[in-house]
């Protein structure tokens, strides 16, 4: 295993050996061509693109036109290039070949070919096909086979992962957009081998951050409230909750001084109506003080605290509608001694749902299409794939040498395999 080089526009393929099943295009050929047969040439193409002679001519044929008997000084209408087996025996023999304006027609041309140019291939083995402001291109080849690569390119000339790519046996390429857009499908024959980006935006589905049955540590909540408010809003300061307040007299003086006050006519409404409130509010406040002195468990409509909140024990996170959290980072699998599986589950019901998870055992993080939020262990369906860019400061390390990673380096695009 190792990394494999992707070949896409602008690289430079290093291949061990190259297959072609149909049309291979290319602006030159280099090397020493000796396996290069079956090169098929329209007519009269190779007369006008010949500028001298064909070299290093196999001394076998120089010696099979050698025994031929037959004068071609009798041969009627024949090419007046040719005017005696002599001549074509020498010429052969000195490894020079001239044909001057005629055509040269043969079954197959072996030798480096670095004097061939102007060659035409009847099919192509790669094509493209710009497009303006659409969701849904289709593109038109000649591959005869569904097995090809289609690439797909912004009008600005950046790579783009489509919504959709559908290749069918009918030698149509189908590619579909989420929103308008305008571009360059290059389509050739070959594999798939997919590479580019996801614009976040693109992607739904994507997980929360935190799922709600996560337990929160509340002392190491910084910025706590420090007091307490009844279920009216009303504050109450510097309640000790360890001890009982006597609030029977309380509640039993603010009466009689009410009693009082209702014998001042001037003063008996406005004091009436502040005495009542107190005596509520005290009522409130006894019945709150009496549940967390006897209680171990109470239960209150609303709670509002503005000051600390001390917990000495185990807690319970009740899920919102809207979590916000102010750590940038969040620590998972905390009771663990040591490395073990985790992750985040989306429940879509009973406690059920797509996972998003880390695997100790391969060291990758990978999903799971239905995962329990109870479970202790998980196994990845599927492994995130991770880029290794070395353009940007990575190291290729072999932490992240595993299948299907993705590393690039000054431009090239590499697949771990």
């Amino acid at each position: 295993m190792g990394w494999k080089k992707i070949i896409v526009s602008g690289s430079q393929a290093i291949l061990d050996s190259l297959t072609v099943d149909n049309g291979l295009s290319a602006a030159s050929f280099s090397g020493g061509g000796a396996g290069i047969t079956g090169v098929v040439h329209n007519s009269g193409e190779i007369a006008s693109d010949i500028s001298g002679s064909f070299n290093a001519v196999s001394a076998s044929i120089a010696t099979d036109i050698a025994n031929i008997s037959t004068d071609f000084g009798n041969i009627a209408n024949k090419p007046t290039l040719i005017s005696s087996s002599a001549q074509v025996e020498a010429t052969l023999l000195d490894n020079t070949v001239t044909f001057g304006t005629g055509t040269v027609t043969a079954a197959a041309f072996v030798g480096n070919g670095s004097q061939l140019s102007g060659i035409t291939v009847d099919q192509a083995a790669t094509l493209a096909s710009t497009f303006t402001n659409q969701t849904s291109v289709e593109v038109v080849h000649n591959f005869s086979s569904p097995n090809i690569n289609t690439t797909v390119y912004d009008a600005d000339g950046y790579q783009i992962i489509p919504a959709s790519v559908r290749a069918n046996l009918n030698d149509r390429v189908t590619v579909t957009f989420s929103t308008a857009t305008s571009g360059r499908i290059v389509v050739a024959k070959g594999g798939h081998i997919i590479s580019g980006s996801i614009a976040y935006s693109t992607i739904s589905n994507i997980p929360t951050l935190v799922s709600g049955s996560t337990q929160v540590d509340f002392d190491s909540i910084q910025n706590k409230p420090t007091t307490i408010s009844n279920a009216q809003g009303t504050k109450l300061s510097s309640i000790t909750v360890t001890q009982a307040v006597n609030l029977d007299s309380m509640e039993s003086n603010i009466t009689t001084n009410n009693s009082k006050l209702t014998a001042n006519t001037s003063n008996v409404t406005a004091a009436g109506a502040l005495m009542d409130s107190e005596v509520s509010n005290l009522a409130a406040v006894k019945a709150i003080n009496q549940s967390l002195v006897t209680s171990a468990s109470p239960t209150f409509a609303d709670l509002t605290i503005s000051g600390d909140l001390i917990v000495q024990g185990d807690t319970t996170t009740i899920s919102t509608a809207n979590l916000l959290i102010e750590d940038k980072f969040i620590l998972l699998n905390s009771g663990s001694a040591g490395t073990a599986d985790g992750g985040i589950v989306i429940d879509e019901g009973s406690g059920n749902g797509h996972g998003y998870i880390y695997d100790s055992a391969t060291e990758r993080f990978g999903f799971h299409n239905s995962l329990s939020s109870t479970a202790t262990s998980a196994t990845p369906q599927a492994f995130a794939s991770a880029v290794v860019d070395i353009d940007a400061g990575h190291s290729d390390i072999s932490e992240y040498q595993k299948n299907g990673n993705v590393k690039v380096d000054t431009g090239n695009i590499f697949i771990y395999a």
